[in-house]
């Protein structure tokens, strides 16, 4: 396979995993087991995951591309169509939205992540 070709779905898939992370985040981000909000910590814990090994694999493109479809997804999940809202306006739904975005964003802001700094310090 063409090294072009090859980055390129690299690329698509890291949209498709911001994509796949946002909708099932957004489902999973209100479970709770009592008061505790597992559903919200486990979902950011995905989308940290998901941001590192997009940086890692394709670089601060990929890492953009992730958080892209990451915020639009949960920007449009986030509307109100006909009154019937994916993400409600309470505490959860807000450190979702915002705080998932916030962790891919410091993911692709972050100066130096690459492959070889995590194989250092393992």
């Amino acid at each position: 396979m063409p090294a072009r070709l090859s980055k390129a779905l690299r690329l698509a898939g890291s949209a498709l995993a911001g994509l796949l992370v946002a909708i099932a985040g957004t489902v999973a981000h209100q479970t709770q087991v009592g008061t505790l909000p597992i559903g919200l910590v486990l979902a950011l814990i995905v989308v940290l995951t998901f941001a590192i090994q997009a940086r890692m694999r394709t670089g601060k493109l990929g890492a953009i591309l992730y958080t892209a479809a990451l915020a639009l997804t949960i920007f449009w999940t986030g509307l109100d169509f006909h009154e019937d809202k994916m993400i409600p306006a309470d505490d959860l739904g807000l450190i979702w939205a915002y705080g998932s975005i916030g962790l891919a964003a410091i993911v692709v802001i972050w100066p130096k992540l690459s492959k070889s700094l995590w194989s250092k310090r393992i």
